[in-house]
């Protein structure tokens, strides 16, 4: 591992353990056991190699969801939505450091371009994958006039931070996966009706 490398992470271990505001550079160097200098020379300064840690830790989360929504066999259905869900909330506990070092990124990319950049464009990549899904979910229903993929995508990514929040508060409150598949269902149907059953005249 060169000292790059041991830089990274030992940034990433010490974001997970106490936080951005709790990381020093001092820290870091130590656990990687390069000298300070050595910061400055690979990374320009102590706020972009933790600029550069906030965004590998936070493509190491989405990476195995990406892969999860990417995979070509078996094309995910309705029937599989709430495991698959399930599946997507059980990273939460496996990942709880990351899923805490994902909003101190959301935080600190307000001042950093790059790192706003390096997130939008993970969020992007995780988008077109779960629109993906969303199409083939969509084809298995043309009798229904679905919405964009790509709108509905976003939409769901939404709710998912909205269920990340809650879980960190309260994650015994959070509802399964099923459950929310049974609401969207639901939810869908009770919208498809109501759309026909309105008179264009």
């Amino acid at each position: 591992m060169t000292n790059r490398e041991a830089l990274l992470e030992s940034a990433i271990t010490s974001l997970q353990e106490k936080g951005y505001a709790g990381t020093t550079a001092r820290d870091v160097a130590a656990r990687a056991g390069v000298s300070l200098g050595a910061i400055g020379y690979h990374f320009g300064t102590v706020q972009e190699l933790l600029d550069a840690a906030l965004a590998e830790a936070v493509r190491r989360w989405f990476e195995p969801l990406i892969g999860m929504l990417s995979r070509s066999e078996p094309p995910l259905s309705f029937a599989q939505l709430g495991s698959a869900l399930d599946r997507l909330l059980d990273t939460l506990a496996d990942n709880r450091p990351l899923v805490i070092a994902y909003f101190e990124a959301l935080l600190r990319a307000e001042r950093s371009v790059r790192l706003r950049t390096e997130l939008a464009a993970d969020l992007d990549e995780f988008r077109q994958a779960l629109s993906a899904g969303i199409a083939v979910l969509l084809a298995e229903q043309p009798e229904i006039a679905g919405p964009d993929p790509q709108a509905a995508a976003s939409l769901v990514m939404a709710t998912f931070d909205g269920l990340i929040i809650q879980w960190l508060l309260a994650p015994d409150q959070v509802p399964t996966g099923q459950q929310i598949a049974d609401t969207l269902s639901r939810t869908a149907a009770l919208a498809a009706s109501a759309l026909a059953s309105i008179d264009p005249a």
